[in-house]
């Protein structure tokens, strides 16, 4: 199953002895997630609001000369996140990272890119949704501030990956603004199709204003988790109370 249109296929005629002209390709938009507000904001109730007037789109060969897919090496590829309140889906993607079943799952290999004749400006990958996965594809105009990405990056700003699975993440839920705040939980499953259990380290028995050691239901719960951890991916948020 898929969602939104497809790349366009089209039959190039090459001048004699020449290359075509990467300014002169014709580059796919999608009609169905388009680069306007409407792919941006849902209800403009988020702190992403005030940038209304100053987001831009670009492709990546506009913000740099070389972009990449995936990095060479792990470091270039940690993820950094941008104005959009969506640390609980990038999380996620920093699991699916550690695992090249997972990503390949999701990002289909074999895809043109950038540098390929056969690259017309779209990607396809897969999510998980109401237990099939489904096939998105976006195009690659990505939101930018003075020419530089103002979403999820990696550390080196020429590999675009992340961007683009967050544009697919965002396409399938709506608008980037609907991203803003989540659960770890709902995006691992969407990107890994498996099942979601939440586990509390918060012995209900403990006194919580006497510091000590790990209280039983903590002990056990960690003893649990030690045991899973080379079979399941893991991720763990803190609740901060305000005053």
């Amino acid at each position: 199953r898929s969602l939104g249109s497809g790349c366009p296929f089209v039959i190039l005629k090459m001048p004699a002895g020449g290359r075509e002209s990467p300014s002169k390709r014709e580059y796919f938009k999608d009609a169905t997630f388009p680069a306007s507000d409407s792919s941006l904001f849902c209800t403009f109730a988020t702190p992403l609001a005030q940038f209304r007037e100053e987001i831009t789109w670009l492709r990546p060969q506009e913000i740099c000369s070389t972009p990449r897919l995936f990095p060479d090496n792990p470091q270039e590829g940690q993820i950094k996140q941008g104005i959009l309140g969506d640390c609980w889906f990038l999380c996620a993607c920093a699991a699916l990272q550690k695992s090249k079943h997972l990503l390949d799952q999701v990002i289909p290999p074999g895809q043109p890119s950038w540098p390929d004749l056969a690259y017309r400006g779209c990607f396809t990958c897969r999510v998980w949704q109401f237990g099939e996965w489904v096939e998105v594809t976006v195009d690659d105009r990505l939101p930018c501030l003075g020419g530089r990405l103002c979403f999820s990056q990696c550390q080196t700003e020429d590999v675009f990956w992340l961007p683009l699975l967050e544009k697919v993440y965002a396409k399938v839920y709506g608008s980037y603004e609907h991203l803003w705040a989540g659960q770890v939980a709902d995006a691992l499953v969407d990107l890994t199709g498996g099942l979601a259990e939440r586990w509390s380290l918060k012995d209900p028995g403990r006194n919580n204003d006497k510091p000590s050691s790990l209280g039983n239901v903590e002990q056990r719960t960690f003893r649990r988790l030690l045991d899973l951890k080379d079979q399941c991916v893991i991720s763990c948020s803190v609740l901060s109370s305000r005053e």
